[in-house]
C-alpha cells in the first residue's frame, strides 16, 4: 500500500481560556471590519494553508455561543469540531484536587482534542493574529516530514522536518508585547539549525528599557533581550507527540498540582525535549502578530485588521468569500 504523500492537516484552536484580563468572552469579541474574531481569522488562514479540519477546545458551558458565532464558517463548508475541557475528563483526570477551578492549561487542552487527531496537527491560540504566512509556512513544513512539500509565497523561513519532528513559529518577544500590562510568552533557546533546546514559560512579561522582564512558572526571574525569539502557541506535531505528554501530564496529576498549578504545552513539550522523547525545529517568522491580551489593546488591533482589509488581503466579511483550494497561495 502506498503511503499518502499529501495527508489531511487538523488544526486544534485552544479557546477554552477564561480571558480574566480582558474581561469577556475575547475568542468572540467582533474585531475585523466585517464583524469576525481573531477566531475567524485563524479558520480562514488555516484553510488557505491546506488545513481541513478544524477543532476547538471549548468550555463546554459555551457550546451554543460558539455555535451561533461559527455558522458562517460553516456555511462555507469547513470541518469544525469541538472537543471540551474539563476538570474531570474521562481518560485524563478521574477526580480534581478539592478546591480546584482553575483549567487545567494548555498542554492539557491539546489533549482533551485527541480524539479527533489521527495525523499530524497543528495548534493556535483563538485570541492571536498570526499572519496568513505563518499557517502556510507551518502547513508546508508539516508537509515536507511527511515527505510532501509545495511551494507556498511566506515570510517564514523554512527548515523541513523529520516525520516525528515537531516545528513552532517564533516571533520577536518585542513585537508580542502589550503596552496595557504583562503577557505570557514562550521564551527559546535556540541551537545549532534552528533546533530548540528549551523553552520556558515566561510570566508577566513587560519592556523595560531595551529588556523584558518578568518571571517564569517557578517565580525565578526572567530577563531577556527584546529580540529573543518567542512561541506564541503556534505549533505543527506529529501525531506520536500525543502519548508522550499524555506520560507527563500523568506525573504531573501525581505530583499534586493543587488548586492553581497548570500543565503549560509549552513546558511540557520542553521537558520531552529535554528527555530525548521531541525534538523541535524553530521556524523564524517575518509575519505581523496581533493580540488582544488587555481591552486597551482592542483598538490598534482593529485599525491593524481595516489596513488589511483596505489592502485586499482579506475581504470586508471574510466568509462571504469562501477559502477554497485554488485561493491557495
Amino acid at each position: 500500500m502506498v503511503a499518502d504523500l499529501n495527508p489531511p492537516l487538523t488544526l486544534v484552536i485552544l479557546a477554552a481560556g477564561r480571558a480574566t484580563r480582558f474581561g469577556r468572552l475575547k475568542q468572540l469579541v467582533p474585531i475585523g471590519p466585517g464583524g469576525e474574531a481573531l477566531l475567524d481569522y485563524a479558520l480562514y488562514d488555516g484553510a488557505l494553508a491546506g488545513f481541513s479540519r478544524f477543532v476547538l477546545v471549548i468550555q463546554e458551558a459555551l457550546r451554543e455561543d460558539f455555535d451561533a458565532h461559527l455558522a458562517p464558517a460553516r456555511a462555507a463548508g469547513l470541518d469544525i469540531r469541538y472537543a471540551c475541557q474539563r476538570l474531570a475528563h474521562p481518560g485524563l483526570v478521574d477526580t480534581p484536587p478539592p478546591g480546584r477551578t482553575r483549567p487545567w492549561g494548555t498542554g492539557h487542552a491539546v489533549l482533551t482534542a485527541g480524539e479527533h487527531i489521527d495525523g499530524p496537527f497543528a495548534v493556535c491560540n483563538a485570541d492571536d493574529f498570526y499572519g496568513r504566512g505563518a499557517y502556510a509556512a507551518l502547513a508546508e513544513a508539516m508537509r515536507g516530514a511527511s515527505g510532501h512539500a509545495r511551494n507556498s509565497h511566506c515570510k517564514v523561513d523554512i527548515t523541513y522536518c523529520n516525520a516525528d519532528m515537531t516545528c513552532t513559529i517564533a516571533y520577536p518577544l518585542e513585537v508580542t508585547l502589550s503596552g496595557s500590562g504583562g503577557v505570557s510568552r514562550g521564551i527559546c533557546e535556540v541551537g545549532e539549525a534552528g533546533a530548540l533546546q528549551r523553552l520556558t514559560e515566561g510570566l508577566e512579561l513587560r519592556r523595560d528599557g531595551d529588556r523584558v522582564r518578568g518571571r517564569d512558572v517557578a517565580g525565578r526571574p526572567v530577563d531577556v533581550a527584546l529580540q529573543t525569539p518567542v512561541c506564541m502557541n503556534l505549533w505543527g506535531f506529529p501525531p506520536q507527540i500525543l502519548p508522550a505528554m499524555r506520560d507527563l501530564f500523568t506525573a504531573y496529576l501525581a505530583d499534586g498540582p493543587g488548586s492553581d498549578r497548570e500543565f503549560f504545552l509549552s513546558e511540557a513539550i520542553s521537558d520531552l525535549i529535554a528527555a530525548g522523547r521531541a525534538r523541535c525545529t524553530v521556524l523564524p517568522t517575518r509575519e505581523r502578530w496581533l493580540g488582544v491580551t488587555f481591552p486597551e489593546d482592542h483598538p490598534a488591533v482593529a485599525g491593524s485588521l481595516r489596513g488589511l482589509v483596505d489592502s485586499g488581503v482579506y475581504p470586508m466579511r471574510l466568509w462571504d468569500t469562501p477559502p477554497t483550494p485554488s485561493s491557495r497561495d
